[in-house]
């Protein structure tokens, strides 16, 4: 099931309410988004897509949730220097090499190729929201873990506004201090950023294994 946007953001507005209008309502949305790149970086999902590389043409749209490449394949063997092609067997040089880049949204392919044929991208993918404002690939689990950065970042705003807002005053015995209110809501958001660090641990352990890339021969 996907996690929408929407859902996300009230879900971090019932457990972190605003507090002298801290955070507002971009901001919480801000801190949504702000998790789920954090946790793209941490724990980002492996997938594979079908590149069409046609002759001629050295410039590739790369998927929209694609964060960094783990292999290109190409199934050539440099011991008969035969490249298996969608054409056909192409003939090519027993040193036959070439060079996969990333430009941007685009993959480029150098030099040229000279050939066509369907080539596998396996690569490192991030959450990212559809036209319907959902993370499509984040169930539960994950959105749960979100949640935790999420919460840590929106108290690591009311703790700086706090700090804006510290005074303290001593009026004879009696002494009034509000300087330990940002304090405490930054303990609690370095509270959820451990516990959030440990779920991602977890997450990504062993168990998270989604598959291996094929073994092929390659340039």
């Amino acid at each position: 099931m996907a996690s929408a946007l929407s859902e996300m953001v009230a879900r971090l507005q019932d457990d972190v309410p605003a507090r002298n209008g801290v955070p507002s309502e971009g901001q919480y949305e801000t801190c949504v988004r702000d998790a789920v790149a954090d946790f793209n970086r941490r724990a980002p999902m492996e997938k594979v897509a079908t590149i069409n590389v046609v002759s001629g043409t050295a410039s590739y749209a790369l998927p929209v949730d694609f964060s960094k490449i783990i292999r290109f394949a190409i199934q050539v063997n440099p011991r008969s220097g035969v490249l298996y092609t969608s054409d056909g067997i192409v003939p090519v040089s027993h040193s036959f090499k070439e060079r996969v880049m990333i430009n941007g949204l685009f993959l480029v392919i150098s030099p040229t190729p000279a050939y066509t044929m369907t080539r596998e991208l396996w690569y490192m993918a991030a959450h990212v929201l559809d036209e319907s404002e959902s993370y499509q690939d984040m169930l539960a689990d994950v959105a749960g873990i979100v949640h935790l950065k999420a919460q840590a970042k929106a108290l690591t705003l009311q703790a700086n506004k706090a700090t804006q807002e510290s005074w303290s005053y001593t009026m004879g015995d009696e002494s009034v201090t509000k300087t330990q209110l940002s304090d405490k809501f930054r303990e609690q958001a370095k509270t959820l950023n451990d516990e959030y660090l440990t779920a991602v641990a977890a997450y990504v352990g062993p168990a998270n294994v989604r598959g291996s890339a094929p073994d092929l021969f390659s340039a």
